[in-house]
């Protein structure tokens, strides 16, 4: 009995120790190649308002869809890994951006003689912060040092959007209209010098799901390569992106 009990109250005293030795914590950094899209549209000039209403020619969230440039991102992680399965934090930095894309180029208007072309572009700018909880699950390949894994996120990301719009007239007809009477008063509404339309910062729910796989070159140093699926709803507006991962973890 009393041996018994010796070999329950060392079982008791050493399972902690052993759990707790199981428990690995690591950190990462990461480069992320982003390609960023979205149902939000272009603005749209409607050349029909011209010149009575020239304010509201242009209308936000109304023209083509949007279409970002590819871009780069990073990341930093920190968690926990025990047996298959990994817990972990991470913030990421993003950026996207549609530069000096043409919505119109035509005559925006006529003014007694003078007929008036333009071209007119839109710029779109989108700062992405993300603050995610993630988890993975490993798949351990006996006398491989590649560890293929699976994983979903849950998390709140910042949007920090600006379109600018920018009509661009030339020098000459623009000094030819401004000659006559009521021209200025007219003008003072058309965005010759770029006009912000939109300029907000917002914060909502995003999600992720992803796939990769681990190359461990030893008990603390692994590369990490994946794929993940990122989205949110920004406005009543689907937003996501496609990236793929290149990072470095360091377990301890």
């Amino acid at each position: 009995m009393k041996k018994t009990f010796a070999l329950f109250m060392a079982a008791v005293m050493f399972a902690p120790a052993a759990f707790a030795a199981e428990i690995t914590p690591y950190v990462g950094l990461g480069i992320v190649i982003d390609k960023a899209s979205t149902t939000a549209k272009r603005v749209k000039f409607d050349a029909t308002q011209t010149p009575a209403n020239i304010e509201g020619a242009f209308v936000a969230n109304a023209g083509d869809d949007m279409d970002f440039d590819m871009a780069f991102a990073g990341e930093i992680t920190a968690g926990i890994k025990y047996g298959n399965v990994r817990g972990e934090l991470e913030v990421a930095v993003r950026s996207a951006s549609e530069d000096n894309y043409e919505i119109f180029n035509g005559t925006i208007f006529e003014m007694g003689p003078i007929v008036v072309p333009a071209e007119i572009n839109t710029s779109t700018s989108v700062r992405h912060n993300s603050y995610m909880a993630n988890f993975y699950y490993d798949f351990a390949i006996s006398g491989s040092k590649w560890t293929p894994y699976v994983g979903a996120g849950i998390g709140l990301g910042t949007y920090a959007q600006k379109a600018i719009v920018e009509v661009d007239i030339d020098d000459t007809v623009l000094a030819d209209l401004m000659q006559m009477p009521g021209a200025a008063e007219m003008l003072k509404d058309l965005p010759l010098g770029g006009k912000t339309f939109a300029d907000d910062t917002l914060t909502e729910f995003e999600w992720q799901v992803g796939l990769g796989a681990t190359y461990n070159f030893n008990e603390n140093w692994a590369l990490d390569i994946g794929y993940r699926f990122n989205s949110s709803t920004v406005e009543k507006e689907f937003v996501y992106a496609h990236e793929l991962k290149v990072g470095a973890r360091y377990l301890f």
